[in-house]
């Protein structure tokens, strides 16, 4: 009697050769031009995750163009401060992202 693995890696749909689902959805998304607007999302919600709440507060926008980073605010002030870690913060985006996806930060007022 065959064990439910054996039953299962005999299919004749499972292949050797198989990509994980994370593999595959990667691919998809570069086959259907949509890892840029991934990524995209993937910094914005970091943005308003972890920026804390008077910086999201104070932030109109966040787009991603011709991979940089443009950050939009409200408080010329605010924008001050975070032209001073403006390295520090794309650091941190990029190793978010696994990648240095992002080549510069531009803190618009």
């Amino acid at each position: 009697m065959k064990s439910l693995e054996d039953l299962h890696n005999s299919l004749p749909y499972r292949k050797s050769n198989d990509d994980n689902f994370g593999n595959v959805l990667g691919k998809m998304l570069q086959v259907y031009g949509l890892s840029d607007k991934m990524r995209e999302f993937q910094i914005r919600n970091y943005w308003e995750q972890q920026m804390g709440p008077m910086i999201a507060e104070h932030t109109q926008s966040v787009f991603v163009k011709r991979r940089k980073l443009f950050v939009r605010m409200r408080s010329a002030p605010l924008r001050q401060e975070l032209l001073y870690g403006k390295a520090k913060l794309l650091e941190l985006l990029n190793r978010h992202l696994g990648e240095e996806y992002l080549k510069d930060v531009v803190i618009l007022a």
